[in-house]
């Protein structure tokens, strides 16, 4: 194939820290760097012979092939890709990739060289950084933000045929009294425990959030008007159901409000459900003025 004989730099191909592969323009591997074995979980020996495709993640195959081909293509003079790599545990990590041609005489490429990275470490965290920026630190719920990207999203396939989705807002009722007799540790245990509490209630495509304080949402798509009713009923009754400090069981209420998606701008829908919440807890809270008694009759005399 046209590779140096050269010691020097057959060592520095043996003893480099990072994965090398050389593949022919179909793929198959022709020769593998021990630190590209050791990175793939097979011995240098098992890859020769094999499509260098066959160790990338299904999901992932499609785009590198079509990177490989822009390569190949002389659109590009190196390709430098990420994707994930499939082990022969099962085992998934993400890598670099850098694949260049390697002209050989009279310049014909007949081979590349891949060079290979572990670059599992990065991404965790990105997704790491990336989960703390949308979701809430103390409950793991979703936060303001990614509840109103879900909104927009779930709105912008509205049409004719589009599934009628439902916002709930729910403020807790005595929280701070909580806060004030216990100490916000025992508040912060109640607001996870009731986050607990209403991610059982939901569905895998519903989204729960925490908005602050002990105000929560919910976004329920696909579901019915005459299905919201029970639902935000449900809601009340996981922040009925006693929370446990210390030993002592609290019990607390929550007012919720429920607004139909039917306005497309996700900030004004939160404000509508938070709205109907209020006037929920207004009702709650108001006497009901007793009907008038009729006045005794005197005795005629």
């Amino acid at each position: 194939m046209g590779v140096t004989s050269d010691p020097i730099e057959v060592g520095a191909f043996r003893h480099a820290p990072m994965g090398v592969i050389v593949a022919r323009r179909d793929g198959i591997i022709v020769a593998c760097n021990p630190a590209a074995g050791r990175l793939l979980g097979r011995g240098p020996a098992d890859l020769l012979g094999r499509v260098v495709f066959e160790v990338v993640h299904p999901d992932d195959v499609d785009d590198t092939e079509q990177q490989c081909a822009r390569l190949l293509a002389g659109r590009t003079q190196v390709l430098r890709h990420e994707c994930r790599i499939r082990l022969r545990d099962g085992r998934i990590i993400w890598v670099a990739v850098s694949v260049s041609q390697m002209p050989e005489s009279g310049d014909r490429v007949e081979h590349v060289v891949i060079h290979v990275e572990d670059i599992g470490e990065r991404k965790q965290r990105e997704a790491d950084l990336s989960h703390r920026a949308l979701h809430d630190p103390l409950t793991g719920l979703a936060n303001r933000a990614l509840l109103l990207d879900r909104i927009r999203e779930a709105m912008s396939g509205r049409g004719r045929h589009a599934r009628p989705s439902h916002l709930f807002y729910l403020d807790l009722n005595g929280f701070k009294e909580v806060n004030d007799r216990f100490g916000h540790a025992a508040g912060d245990l109640v607001l996870t425990q009731l986050a607990h509490r209403i991610v059982a209630l939901l569905r895998a495509g519903d989204t729960a959030a925490r908005l602050g304080g002990d105000e929560f949402a919910v976004l329920c798509e696909d579901t019915e008007p005459r299905h919201a009713a029970a639902i935000a009923e449900r809601l009340r009754a996981a922040a009925a159901g006693p929370f446990l400090i210390d030993g002592t069981q609290v019990c607390l209420s929550a007012a919720v409000g429920c607004s139909p998606a039917h306005v497309a701008d996700p900030t004004e829908l939160l404000r509508e459900a938070d709205r109907r919440m209020y006037e929920t807890k207004r009702r709650a809270t108001t006497p009901v003025p007793e009907p008038p008694r009729a006045a005794p009759t005197r005795p005629h005399s």
